[in-house]
């Protein structure tokens, strides 16, 4: 019952927090990074928390504005599944641990610390969980305005931010990419840039500390190729395959011919 109170109790001052730090899915708060199963902590701060605050509600936000109720702490209770809560003593942080984490935890959290009389809302905290083992995908396309967009789906703090190269400027152009939680529980990372006139190509980049490079060129007719030391996605492999395939063909039928005219000069 008085888990159901504290939930209840919470939903107007859930609407007040969302309307106070809404700006859409870009998060301007560090991002918290984990892999896959590892142990993940993240914070809340708390302000004008009093030694008499024993209640703590986790709560998620998902990128449609839906809040979720996650989970529910005391000084009595600390663990919940895969979660465990920590609100130290004479602190203004609350803590919360996700164990063995996954894809699927990816997303922007808060909490909401309470007594018998008095609720206060924490800072959000978003926390990325991505894949170290796997390649992030980039995805380039022009937006609703004509503006080219390049985004970089899954990389985890060993990948740079999505940058431009224009082959006519002698450097490439850094612009600060926004990153969001998408639908998907993805971590996203997102540069736009807009076409001038006079700009008839130019690549966006991804760098690996490692040295390794993905990159996707763009023509102004909107074609697409890939480039670099590996391919940015499934979909780049398939549209390679597809300007392959009539080369392919035409080298089967010259090969089918020439087979042809030899058995046909040794019959002679």
């Amino acid at each position: 019952m008085e888990t159901s109170c504290m939930v209840l109790g919470t939903v107007g001052l859930i609407f007040a927090v969302i309307d106070e730090t809404a700006e859409g899915l870009v998060n301007p708060a560090p991002i918290v990074f984990g892999d896959i199963g590892q142990n993940v902590t993240i914070h809340s701060r708390i302000k004008e928390i009093s030694n008499y605050y024993t209640r703590i509600s986790w709560y998620r936000l998902r990128p449609s504005g839906k809040v979720e109720h996650l989970a529910y702490f005391s000084s009595y209770t600390t663990k919940r599944g895969r979660y465990s809560g920590e609100l130290p003593k004479g602190s203004d942080t609350a803590y919360l641990n996700f164990s063995s984490a996954t894809i699927a935890d990816s997303g922007r959290y808060f909490s909401v610390a309470g007594t018998a009389l008095n609720l206060t809302p924490g800072s959000y905290s978003v926390l990325a969980i991505t894949d170290s083992k796997s390649l992030p995908v980039m995805r380039v396309f022009l937006n609703r305005t004509g503006a080219v967009v390049c985004e970089l789906k899954g990389g985890d703090p060993t990948w740079s931010d999505p940058q431009w190269e224009i082959d006519d400027a002698k450097d490439g152009l850094t612009l600060q990419a926004e990153t969001f939680i998408d639908a998907q529980d993805a971590f996203i990372r997102s540069s736009i840039l807009s076409l001038k006139d006079g700009i008839r190509a130019l690549n966006c980049v991804c760098r690996h500390i490692t040295g390794v490079i993905i990159r996707t060129r763009v023509m102004q007719d909107n074609a697409f190729s890939v480039q670099g030391s590996m391919p940015a996605s499934g979909k780049d492999q398939c549209q390679l395959l597809l300007y392959l395939s009539p080369l392919v063909v035409v080298l089967l039928l010259v090969t089918v011919t020439a087979s042809g005219l030899w058995a046909w000069r040794r019959r002679k």
